[in-house]
């Protein structure tokens, strides 16, 4: 057995709140690299589909043409950005603030997903009305996926109630990895609405 491990346990034993903070932060930075990676998927896809564009139908058979509101677009962007710009201020804020800052931000996270199936909802096109379409609908479609399960992480820390050194210790690691996949998501969000609505 190697004897360079780390044989710190606490009285239960469990890792020290130390090594768990650590842990949680680079697991977060894995699961928001492993994020970004799965988008690129759709980006690719986007620019793959519009260069080739098969038989002149990229954005589907005319004269029906895919086109989603602009308006939902630039809501779903705001609350994104909003919502990854309260998690992250969490960070600098004072302790009596930084629930109220991540609650804001779980809002807003919660309002994307929100407008997100509220524009699917009105869209009249769906993933098989055209390559632009089935990019559309993919991509739009599992971001919303990915900020719900965001989202869901962001409430778990707002419920978190402990009051121990510790645990206090630990929380701030969970703000920190949220925020850092909420940023993530933010930047794939960005990218989102560049190609799906303004360059189509």
């Amino acid at each position: 057995m190697d004897t360079t491990m780390n044989t710190r346990t606490t009285v239960d034993g469990v890792e020290p709140a130390d090594l768990l903070a650590r842990n949680i932060r680079i697991g977060s930075r894995l699961w928001g690299a492993s994020q970004a990676f799965f988008f690129v998927a759709f980006f690719f896809a986007f620019l793959y589909l519009r260069a080739l564009n098969t038989n002149g139908v990229w954005r589907g058979w005319p004269p029906h043409h895919p086109s989603p509101s602009t308006g939902f677009g630039v809501a779903i962007l705001v609350c994104v950005l909003a919502s990854a710009g309260s998690a992250t201020g969490t960070r600098f804020s004072s302790a009596a603030s930084w629930r109220l800052a991540t609650i804001v931000g779980l809002v807003f996270a919660l309002a994307a997903v929100v407008l997100q199936a509220v524009q699917f909802s009105s869209l009249g096109f769906g993933p098989t009305d055209g390559a632009y379409a089935s990019v559309f609908v993919g991509w739009s479609g599992l971001f919303a996926l990915m900020l719900l399960g965001a989202s869901y992480w962001l409430a778990t820390v707002v419920g978190d109630v402990s009051r121990s050194g510790a645990a206090v210790e630990l929380r701030a690691a969970a703000v920190d990895a949220v925020s850092f996949v909420l940023l993530v998501l933010a930047g794939v969000e960005v990218a989102a609405f560049i190609l799906l609505y303004i360059v189509k």
